[in-house]
């Protein structure tokens, strides 16, 4: 089928079949020249067979034309050869329909195409038929425009939940391994430098690093299968495991957890992400974590002192794990923000309310592989 920018309610072929009402009176009634009938008839079945395969991408003039050719034809036979032309007639108010813009220049068409038939012919019962039959096609075209629109739509649906889901699942595999690869890239290198002062150090080092790729694989698994899970306190002790061993003082002061299972697992990937960045750099010693909370927010903190040193070369993520993160956060109508402090360090914001929105409560569901 020929795809189209706009639907078109053409492709009525199968009417031309009644063209053998004008054909068989034709020949019964010998009232007029059989060879006129059946030449107009074979002109008219050309030219209503062409308003059905035209489409509205073509030019107005065109249409118009045609529309002219088949309604001068049609009343011509109907006027001069026989009362039974009114079949071609009825085929020209339904042309109106795929030649005309739907739906005011149809509803136009077969009130013309009426009024003048009135003329040749003034059977009341001919003109509700012929009217009828315009009126018709005219709904059927509207049907099948609204139809084009749906699918057109539902196509457009599917095509922005796709994009979504795979935007949602670039987003979470970035926040899964982006800690995690940064971690085993700071410990390897800790694990280098130890080498030659300190084997034992050194080799401690090494194992942190494969127990850290040990559980990415883990954590990648899990956002495969659709059971990716993380709290708050889990994160804090990733925190405390992954900083410690850099010589990071970390204090954390953490109030009491009002909060709901889903505002938990937001705050669990800030502080994750504000972990990650802290890995980053060097000359932070001291990484302050606070959580505190007032009637209807909470509000997680990371402060370190780093002064723009740089431990690991992680690459540049572009802030794609800041991006994920204020999404997220705009869903339940939160807030994440981060930067440097204006007395030096970085500092890194999250504000959530103490609960979710309704529409936001139940968890959003894993990519589905299978």
């Amino acid at each position: 089928m020929r795809e189209l920018t706009r639907p078109y309610p053409g492709g009525l072929f199968f009417l031309l079949c009644t063209l053998l009402i004008p054909a068989y009176r034709a020949v019964h009634d010998h009232t007029s020249s059989v060879t006129v009938n059946f030449v107009a008839l074979a002109v008219f079945g050309v030219l209503f067979a062409v308003s059905q395969w035209i489409t509205p991408e073509h030019p107005l003039v065109l249409r118009l034309s045609l529309l002219v050719a088949l309604t001068a034809v049609a009343l011509g036979g109907q006027w001069l050869l026989s009362p039974a032309w009114l079949a071609a007639t009825v085929l020209t108010a339904v042309a109106c329909t795929n030649l005309l813009p739907l739906s005011t220049g149809a509803v136009l068409g077969v009130a013309a195409v009426t009024g003048l038939s009135a003329v040749v012919d003034d059977s009341a019962f001919n003109l509700v038929l012929l009217a009828s039959c315009g009126m018709v096609a005219i709904l059927r075209g509207r049907l099948l425009v609204e139809i084009g629109r749906s699918r057109a739509n539902r196509q457009a649906y599917a095509s922005a939940a796709v994009e979504n889901e795979r935007l949602r699942f670039a987003r979470d595999l970035h926040d899964l391994l982006g800690h995690s690869l940064v971690t085993m890239m700071a410990k390897a290198e800790l694990a280098e430098r130890l080498a030659g002062v300190d084997p034992a150090a050194s080799a401690a080092a090494a194992r942190d690093v494969r127990e850290v790729g040990r559980t990415a694989v883990v954590e990648v698994q899990r956002v495969v299968a659709g059971y990716r899970t993380t709290s708050l306190v889990d994160e804090i002790e990733q925190a405390r495991s992954s900083l410690e061993p850099l010589r990071v003082e970390l204090v954390v002061s953490v109030s009491d957890p009002v909060w709901s299972a889903g505002v938990d697992g937001l705050l669990a990937w800030g502080l994750r992400e504000a972990t990650t960045n802290v890995l980053r750099h060097s000359s932070a010693d001291k990484c302050a974590i606070t959580v505190t909370t007032d009637r209807r927010t909470v509000r997680l903190e990371v402060v370190n002192d780093d002064h723009g040193g740089v431990l690991v070369d992680a690459g540049s993520s572009g802030g794609h794990g800041l991006v994920g993160l204020r999404e997220r956060a705009e869903e339940v109508g939160g807030t994440v923000a981060a930067g440097p402090r204006p007395g030096g360090g970085f500092r890194f914001l999250m504000e959530l309310p103490l609960s979710e929105p309704t529409a936001t409560t139940a968890p959003v569901p894993a990519a589905d592989l299978t």
